[in-house]
């Protein structure tokens, strides 16, 4: 309704003025009401409109997050599975270069010893000592070489040197250099005897060159010859990675009453002594060989080394050789025999195992830490890196006949002949790397250097994964638990745990 006071008009409600009063001024009172209308309809839609836009952006924003995490994500997955190719082929390579010079080594060393027999058959003793020591030789080159050239091969597959495997084999070459040379034993002799003059001098250098290069693929199943033997849990590295994971089933298999007899530091029994063996293999890649006093006849027949000679082109008469005592470079029997492994059920094996294939002997392992770098920062923003580990096993294989129905093992006749032609990758748990490597840097300090303190003075004195480990194992409710746990789910245990790792085998790489 609209009224008229004094000449305006005044507006009650919320229409507009009637056409028949256009032509009159509002009143104030209505100017001032719609005023307040239309600041307060402004008022209600500008909270609403600004709340929407408000929505949008941050939605905007959490999509926009996500989509750069995800691209992150991506690329830094992208990176691993990069590192992870080139850390598998540069170690894969690395080991198979190494076992071949292991074949190549073995194979001179068995030409030499058709060349022997020729010079006994002649009578040359000059000739005779002069290839024995040649051997010896070759059992030391040979492997260094292989080690080299693995170096280069797994270099060429765009692995870096690296610094901790370096470290290790340099601060082994000071080892033998110095220790080596001058340990003497109870009896006033040399502890590490030389198998011949100035070997260890000659051996140290070579290890130090290939340290000059730079170290990027270690040889994980070098034994040392100051190394402990590995019969005693502490020198196990499953042992560790069980208290780590609570995997009690370890303990089951590997050590079923550990649990319940250990009291403290001081139940352990002492560490082995060091493993003092024939030195005249090289300590990495090691062709497993001994010089054996020996009529020829009692080893191998005359017509299979003329046969054997005709292959490798060496001419000559073997008659009088075989009924003359001798040295000769012999497959070590504790290293060379029927790959029990392979057959025992412990490895999944589709089909047999062929006879040319069936043996230990000579195997080259390999370890390869390769570093991802990501892109996703880590925690307080600082880079965050992967270490990609990567372990791999080869053997050199061959046989003494071309026939593969009646193929003859190279160690059948207990000397060494030519007969290695092929390379190929192994299963780890057929191979000889130890419990934890001999290039798991972290292991191998532990091993030195905290243990022999541990089994003094008791857990504590170092920070390292295997210290706090120990540190656990000493807590009694600790080892009670896995007692009670075992006591209720042994029947669980159904899975050997023999391998490396606490969790299972190295059925793989």
């Amino acid at each position: 309704m609209v009224t008229r006071r004094h000449g305006c008009a005044k507006r009650f409600g919320v229409r507009r003025l009637d056409a028949a009063f256009k032509g009159l001024p509002l009143c104030p009172e209505a100017l001032s009401a719609e005023g307040h209308s239309a600041a307060r309809q402004r008022t209600q839609r500008t909270p609403k409109g600004n709340s929407k836009s408000g929505q949008v952006m941050i939605f905007l924003i959490m999509v926009l997050v996500i989509l750069v995490f995800v691209v992150l994500w991506n690329t830094d997955l992208e990176r691993i599975l990069r590192v992870k190719s080139l850390a598998q082929d540069g170690g894969d390579a690395s080991a198979l270069m190494a076992a071949r010079w292991q074949g190549i080594s073995l194979n001179l060393i068995g030409d030499l010893n058709i060349l022997q027999a020729l010079a006994i058959a002649a009578d040359d003793q000059a000739a005779v000592d002069a290839i024995s020591n040649l051997q010896t030789r070759i059992s030391f080159t040979g492997p260094m070489i292989g080690l080299e050239a693995s170096q280069q091969a797994a270099k060429n597959n765009n692995i870096y040197v690296n610094p901790q495997f370096t470290r290790l084999l340099a601060e082994h070459a000071v080892t033998v250099r110095d220790e080596y040379t001058r340990i003497v034993g109870d009896t006033g002799t040399m502890l590490f005897t030389e198998p011949y003059p100035g070997a260890w001098e000659e051996y140290a250098d070579m290890l130090d060159a290939v340290a000059a290069s730079g170290v990027a693929a270690g040889p994980d199943n070098a034994r040392f010859y100051g190394d402990y033997g590995d019969a005693h849990v502490l020198l196990n590295i499953g042992f560790y990675e069980a208290i780590a994971g609570r995997t009690w089933c370890w303990f089951h298999h590997n050590a079923p009453t550990l649990l319940e007899e250990y009291t403290n530091y001081r139940w352990w029994p002492d560490l082995p002594d060091v493993d003092l063996d024939y030195y005249g293999n090289s300590e990495i890649y090691s062709l497993g060989l001994v010089p054996f006093l020996t009529r020829l006849a009692g080893q191998v027949s005359q017509p299979v080394i003329e046969d054997v000679a005709e292959d490798r082109a060496i001419e000559g008469s073997f008659s009088g050789s075989m009924v003359s005592q001798a040295f000769w470079h012999a497959y070590s029997p504790g290293r060379w025999h029927a790959w029990d492994v392979m057959t025992d059920g412990s490895l999944p094996l589709a089909g047999e195992l062929r006879t040319q294939y069936d043996y230990v002997g000579a195997d080259a392992v390999v370890r390869v830490e390769a570093q991802a770098h990501r892109l996703m920062p880590g925690s307080g923003g600082a880079e965050s890196t992967n270490t990609i580990i990567w372990t791999s096993a080869a053997k050199p294989f061959g046989s003494l006949e071309d026939d593969e129905e009646n193929p003859i093992r190279p160690d059948t006749y207990g000397i060494v002949l030519p007969a290695f032609t092929d390379v190929r990758l192994i299963p780890l748990d057929a191979s000889t790397m130890p419990s934890g490597g001999s290039f798991n840097y972290e292991w191998q300090v532990h091993l030195r250097e905290h243990l022999p303190v541990y089994m003094d003075d008791g857990p504590g004195g170092f920070a390292c994964f295997y210290c706090d480990q120990l540190v656990t194992w000493e807590n009694p409710m600790f080892r009670y638990t896995g007692v009670e746990w075992l006591d209720d789910n042994s029947w669980q245990c159904t899975v050997t745990t023999g391998g490396s790792h606490g969790g299972g085998t190295r059925h793989g790489h």
